[in-house]
């Protein structure tokens, strides 16, 4: 997983809130209630932005250090992204997602954590993809104990 730091510009909105810009990601905008939330959201966008262009096979550009306009502050923003940020294709909530498999929601998250299946949180609710269900669907082995044929 990479690790990257863009310079963002946070522009007050005239209506509350905060715009979020980043110079060196073209067309990556965000915006948050607060300038904390606009901060998060910011790093969410550029998150998923560049791990689009890695699932692309695109360069990241590399990360300049601009001045900033008036009226508009600057932070620099952390975070890690890859490929596998992404996720395509239909998506259900983490309690169907249990349901499917006969599993705890809890169970879900650790599966999730540990790659077993494709998703992503979203605020406090998290999402699994319907494509990595079906494919744990066909390769679970048979409940109990495996023979001791098999063992050998």
């Amino acid at each position: 997983m990479g690790k990257y730091i863009f310079q963002a510009f946070l522009t007050p909105e005239d209506e509350g809130g905060y715009s979020v810009e980043f110079p060196d990601l073209p067309g990556c905008f965000s915006c948050g209630d607060t300038f904390h939330d606009a901060v998060a959201m910011g790093a969410d966008a550029a998150k998923t932005y560049v791990a689009s262009l890695l699932g692309r096979g695109e360069t990241v550009p590399e990360p300049q250090h601009h001045s900033h306009p008036s009226g508009t502050d600057s932070v620099m923003v952390f975070f890690e992204a890859d490929p596998t940020y992404i996720v395509e294709g239909a998506v259900i909530s983490a309690a169907e997602a249990s349901r499917r498999l006969g599993v705890s929601p809890g169970r879900i998250t650790h599966m999730l954590d540990a790659g077993v299946l494709d998703g992503y949180r979203e605020g406090r609710r998290t999402w699994v993809s319907v494509a990595s269900i079906e494919k744990r669907l066909s390769e679970t082995p048979k409940v109990g104990r495996p023979r001791k044929a098999q063992m050998a």
